[in-house]
């Protein structure tokens, strides 16, 4: 097996440089597809409080012109959204539940010379009127988590960022579909979806955006979900050894904090948040036949002729990029696959589920009539 070992090389560096000229199309001005920059980007930091009013589920703070809110859906889940010049974002989510992000419990206000703050019935939240630091502890006063000493909630135009205390025996586990280790600690990553075929361990970012993460500390794990929708980035000690950050290009500060003290209960409050996947389908536990790739039709279709001449129990085909018009998402290639839906609908007949391949971006086409660039343009121009 050794000996094959260059050719195979070979034959995956072939694939991949064959693969990326394909999907140069959708990858080469992604960018562009980014809100254009302001030519003056006003700087704000929220780095004292000079106004706050309690609620009967959290407090609200001001900091100069910008407005802070801090509220408690659960004893041990808090929402913290920030507006710079005044107003908060938007109450919207395409990740959080309405019924999540609507719950509430009624809260036993502390305020102080010090600080403004609230308890629940497992956490006691503290804003220091001097700085601006959040402080979010557990009964027993153990930090749960706490902003940065040194580096305030900062706003650069629409861009935003926020730092949070690093301890040195802190460890960070989560962001989804990433390479590298385990522990997130001492690195940083970006969130934007990308088509990164052969990708390596350095590779970032890759296919998902998953703004999710525990932290881990002393025996206490916390959960941070950051709702963003837009390019986001972590840093975790890369950037400073004792502070972790996670900001934006643009779009809503709005967080939550997940409370365990342990990781199961962690992510069991996420499910509650974002909702539990689906029970998958009976057919889903039996063989899937797959490989890289099925096409034109004539050759799925001889599959699964085959596959019921032998007699192989299979229950579902998948297709891979080449079912699509020139790689691109959302489309069909009506010369390879002329007859797609009475295909689907003869596999059916065969007792065969086709798994279809939905990479998660859009092609940067414009004036191509490609329908899902088109109507998303429209969408962040009208």
């Amino acid at each position: 097996m050794k000996q094959n070992r260059p050719l195979l090389a070979f034959f995956l560096l072939a694939i991949a440089l064959v693969r990326a000229s394909a999907f140069g199309e959708q990858a080469a001005n992604t960018a562009n597809l980014s809100p254009p920059a302001s030519p003056t980007k006003q700087f704000t930091i929220l780095q004292s409080v000079t106004g706050s009013r309690p609620l009967s589920n959290g407090m609200e703070i001001r900091s100069g012109a910008a407005v802070m809110q801090i509220t408690a859906l659960r004893d041990d889940v808090l929402r913290v959204r920030v507006g710079p010049q005044g107003t908060l974002p938007e109450d919207a989510s395409w990740a959080v539940l309405p019924q999540s992000r609507s719950a509430s419990v009624t809260v036993s206000t502390e305020d102080d010379s010090a600080s403004v703050g609230f308890r629940t019935a497992a956490l006691h939240v503290r804003v220091e009127r001097a700085t601006m630091r959040l402080r979010i502890s557990d009964r027993n006063g153990a930090v749960v988590q706490e902003d940065s000493s040194s580096r305030p909630v900062e706003f650069h135009g629409s861009a935003f960022r926020v730092y949070k205390a690093m301890p040195a025996d802190e460890h960070y586990f989560g962001l989804g579909d990433k390479p590298g280790p385990l522990d997130r600690r001492e690195h940083a990553y970006h969130l934007w979806n990308t088509d990164s075929y052969a990708f390596q361990e350095s590779t970032d970012p890759i296919y998902k955006a998953i703004p999710f993460f525990l932290t881990s500390n002393g025996g206490i794990t916390a959960g941070v979900l950051f709702d963003n929708t837009w390019r986001t980035s972590f840093d975790f000690g890369k950037e400073s050894p004792d502070a972790y950050s996670f900001g934006s290009e643009g779009g809503p500060l709005d967080y939550y904090i997940l409370y365990g003290p342990d990781a199961k209960h962690v992510l069991s409050t996420y499910a509650w948040l974002t909702g539990p996947p689906p029970l998958p389908p009976l057919w889903s536990f039996g063989f899937q036949q797959s490989r890289f790739t099925y096409h034109p039709e004539s050759d799925v279709r001889a599959i699964a002729e085959r596959l019921r001449a032998d007699k192989i129990p299979a229950d579902a085909i998948y297709l891979d990029i080449d079912f699509q018009d020139h790689h691109r998402p959302f489309t069909v290639d009506q010369i390879q696959f002329k007859h797609f839906p009475q295909m689907i609908a003869d596999l059916k007949k065969q007792n065969l589920h086709v798994v279809a391949i939905t990479d998660l971006h859009i092609a940067d086409l414009p004036n191509a009539q490609y329908a899902p660039y088109d109507s998303g343009i429209a969408g962040t121009t009208s």
